[in-house]
């Protein structure tokens, strides 16, 4: 198992999202994770079950400061709907019980 397929399953990452690039820093003890959502032309809505198109995404940047012994940042777009009210795609990184904080 290569090491975009490890983190992906600790991230509990499944389609549609994907790891499309990851740097080390050794000397920093950094990680720096790009995650990506593979857009579909419609999003299931998480409240009412409609399907929508999607409005936007926003840019963010999770950090985790213990992510395998290193300081680590996951860089996002994250997908928007509007439906029910504006709600963001779920992010499975973001769960109750993670580590990973929004520093954006």
């Amino acid at each position: 198992m290569n090491l975009p397929d490890v983190y992906s399953a600790t991230l509990g990452l499944s389609d549609p999202w994907k790891i499309t690039d990851v740097s080390f820093a050794p000397a920093e003890k950094r990680i720096d994770i790009t995650v990506c959502f593979t857009m579909t032309e419609t999003i299931r809505c998480p409240l009412c079950g409609a399907i929508n198109e999607m409005s936007y995404a926003i840019d963010e940047v999770w950090f985790h400061s213990n992510f395998f012994n290193h300081a680590t940042y996951l860089h996002t777009q994250v997908p928007y709907i509007q439906c029910c009210e504006l709600i963001a795609v779920e992010r499975p990184w973001s769960r109750p019980g993670s580590k990973f904080s929004l520093l954006n």
